[in-house]
């Protein structure tokens, strides 16, 4: 079975400019995990998720600093690495802002088994369905469930639904 069988197509998208309360606003009227984000010829850039709006609104935690030689540093690069990465979230006006860009993509040609190997991966809600650079479809975990809902029916239950 291959991606093409259960993507959602056309993809709803958001342009970079896209304010992030209208993000927000697709996001739940579509009742949708999250929005790839396209340029003009609707090539992906990268998403916005549930997460990336969540994690704008959490707390910030500071990194702890140490002082040497008259200069504080921080102690752990990776949490330096953390603040910034919440302090973009939080400051962000718009798709491009908050978009995450290292994202997995999948071609409608992909097979299933593959995008469900990626759609393990806990940060992963959606897979944009690429085909000549360019948006075609999306897959998200609602559309895997659907799957195996799909699957799991006895010959009855398909003829009653």
């Amino acid at each position: 079975m291959q991606v093409r069988e259960i993507m959602s197509s056309p993809a709803i998208t958001v342009r970079p400019e896209t304010p992030i309360q209208e993000v927000a606003r697709i996001m739940r009227e579509n009742q949708i995990s999250g929005v790839p984000v396209v340029d003009e010829q609707g090539r992906l850039l990268g998403a916005v998720t549930e997460l990336d709006l969540i994690a704008r609104h959490a707390p910030l935690k500071e990194p702890r600093y140490i002082a040497v030689l008259s200069a504080y540093i921080p102690v752990g690069l990776e949490e330096y690495r953390q603040y910034k990465e919440q302090l973009r979230q939080a400051l962000a006006i718009n798709a491009a802002q908050l978009m995450s860009e290292d994202i997995h993509t999948v071609t409608p040609d992909t097979e299933l088994e593959e995008a469900l190997e990626l759609m393990l991966d806990p940060e992963c809600t959606l897979l944009p369905v690429v085909e000549n650079g360019r948006v075609v479809g999306v897959v998200t975990r609602t559309d895997i469930v659907q799957l195996i809902e799909a699957l799991e029916m006895g010959p009855e239950e398909e003829e009653k639904r």
